[in-house]
């Protein structure tokens, strides 16, 4: 697990913004998550306790490379980040990550 770097930094926070949530993305830990590099991150903890609950903000953007990426953030059963799924409509990995002004709600 680790913290989010600076170039994640400004989307989750818009997520976060977007959805009300009062958490400090600053200490939030996360872990890549498997998705052929497009970028989603599971927040901490990790237990197969945890289970979707929904989803509480989106947005798009478009990588370096033109294509678009739909960004969500996904809470679990109690209201808590669960992870921050990413999905360039190629299906491939992400270039740069988004700065806060390329983001759409």
């Amino acid at each position: 697990m680790r913290h989010l770097t600076s170039d994640e930094h400004p989307l989750v926070a818009f997520l976060f913004e977007q959805a009300g949530l009062s958490h400090n993305p600053a200490s939030l830990r996360v872990e890549p998550m498997d998705d052929g590099g497009m970028g989603s991150l599971a927040f901490s903890p990790i237990s197969p306790s945890r289970r979707f609950g929904r989803t509480a903000a989106e947005c798009m953007f478009s990588d370096q490379d033109g294509v678009s990426v739909s960004a969500a953030l996904n809470l679990d059963q109690h209201g808590e980040p669960l992870e921050l799924d990413m999905l360039k409509v190629d299906f491939s990995a992400l270039v740069r990550w988004p700065s806060a002004d390329s983001l759409r709600p």
